[in-house]
């Protein structure tokens, strides 16, 4: 019988990497409660008239389906947009900031392209009400502490400033189409069709080196100082001084080291408006998430707020850990034990209620079986009645091959100090 494959752009997961995702999330969660962010739940479908209200076409392209009265839904492709209305809906005359974060699937339509998820999970928070650049650097800092919760060590925070390039087009370019051009080829990453429609404008050569050399200033706070060189407005100075306030800010938190301004980020979402910003680990060559400011997407919700947020893909975090070799197994050891199914029930109870983990075999399991099963299952130690009786046992250390045997009554406490096992009774 062939494999049977599963969809495009998505996959399985099996029990180790599930119980290595959920320790990344319980980090993350553990930070965003930490700063006071409370979880929020969203549909996993959301009628598409309402997705439409962010005005962001990309999120209308996900997978559709109609309902028993015909109307067309979505499956959720952003987890924002769908904040924003419950927001809207919701919190009705709440004072503000509200800070809330999701960790949910989102699903988005994929070309035919390896390596592209249509299918993730992602762990983000939104934090709704709150302006200027302290409330950027938390945010900013949130993400970082979020990661290094979970163990990754290597990474650097890309932070950009989409309205210092929009004001520079908006002074260089008198024609909107020509402006909303050359920002769509910079989103679509297409960057010798953003150089060809730049050097076919009519400019002076000094514009319109201006407009080809901003997009990739990339580097240190220096890149501060050569940005400045090409300041033709006073939004455009403001735009630069707010990432200045940003730096200075997330040095409070201890993170400025992990900053990496870059003005070439055009994350493929419309609703950014200010400062942006991407998470990278040296692995990979995709980002583990990023977000940035929304100023204006509450407000087509009904509720007229400043914004920021981030979202963080991960089983991308799960990757670069892995790749940086991180400790993802802290777990509690298991223990495969034959007849915990059936006539030692009341001994699997006794260790579940120590705080072990127990895998329980029915007694009459093939002896020949128990081996491979304590393999496939990745149990650290196995136990095997050494009587009848149930009175004595054998404890098998499966990392160190060490066998014992013990009486029942001192197994919780060889099974709670592991690295005692071999002191005595070692079967030779």
């Amino acid at each position: 019988m062939s494999i049977l494959r599963t969809p495009s752009g998505t996959k399985d997961v099996l029990p180790t990497e599930a119980a290595e995702l959920r320790l990344i999330e319980d980090a993350a969660t553990t930070i965003f409660r930490e700063f006071g962010y409370g979880e929020v739940r969203t549909p996993t479908l959301e009628h598409e008239e309402v997705m439409a209200l962010s005005h962001e076409a990309s999120l209308l392209t996900g997978f559709r389906l109609l309902d028993e009265r015909g109307q067309l839904l979505l499956l959720r492709p952003d987890l924002t947009a769908p904040i924003a209305r419950l927001v809207g809906s919701r919190f009705g005359g709440q004072l503000g900031p509200h800070r809330v974060f999701s960790v949910s699937k989102i699903f988005r339509r994929i070309p035919e392209q390896r390596g592209l998820e249509a299918e993730f999970r992602q762990a983000g928070i939104e934090l709704l009400g709150a302006e200027g650049a302290s409330a950027d650097a938390e945010v900013i800092a949130v993400a970082c502490r979020a990661l290094e919760r979970a163990g990754l060590r290597e990474y650097r925070v890309g932070l950009g400033q989409l309205a210092f390039f929009l004001e520079l087009l908006t002074a260089l370019v008198p024609v909107v189409e020509d402006r909303e051009a050359l920002t769509r080829e910079l989103v679509g990453k297409d960057f010798v069709g953003f150089r060809l429609r730049a050097e076919a404008l009519d400019l002076s050569t000094q514009d319109r080196q201006s407009i080809l050399a901003v997009p990739e200033l990339r580097g240190g706070p220096e890149v501060l100082s050569e940005a400045r060189e090409h300041v033709r407005s006073q939004a455009m100075q403001d735009a630069l001084d707010r990432l200045v306030e940003v730096q200075r800010a997330v040095a409070i938190y201890g993170y400025a080291e992990r900053l990496l301004f870059d003005f070439g980020i055009f994350r493929n979402l419309a609703y950014y408006t200010g400062l942006v910003f991407e998470v990278y680990a040296p692995e990979l060559g995709s980002t583990l998430g990023g977000g940035g400011r929304y100023d204006n997407l509450l407000e087509r919700f009904g509720r007229a707020m400043p914004a920021v947020g981030f979202g963080l893909a991960l089983d991308r975090v799960h990757a670069a850990l892995v790749s940086q070799s991180a400790e993802l197994s802290r777990r509690v050891p298991m223990t495969l034990l034959v007849g915990g199914l059936d006539r030692h029930v009341e001994l699997a109870e006794d260790l579940r209620a120590a705080g072990l983990h127990v895998f329980s075999l029915a007694e009459n399991s093939a002896p020949a079986d128990v081996p491979l099963l304590a393999r496939q299952k990745e149990a650290d130690f196995l136990l095997e009645p050494a009587d009848a009786s149930g009175a004595e046992w054998w404890l098998a250390d499966l990392h160190t091959g060490l066998r014992e045997r013990h009486p029942g009554r001192a197994l919780l406490a060889r099974l709670r100090d592991p690295g005692a096992l071999g002191s005595s009774g070692r079967d030779k």
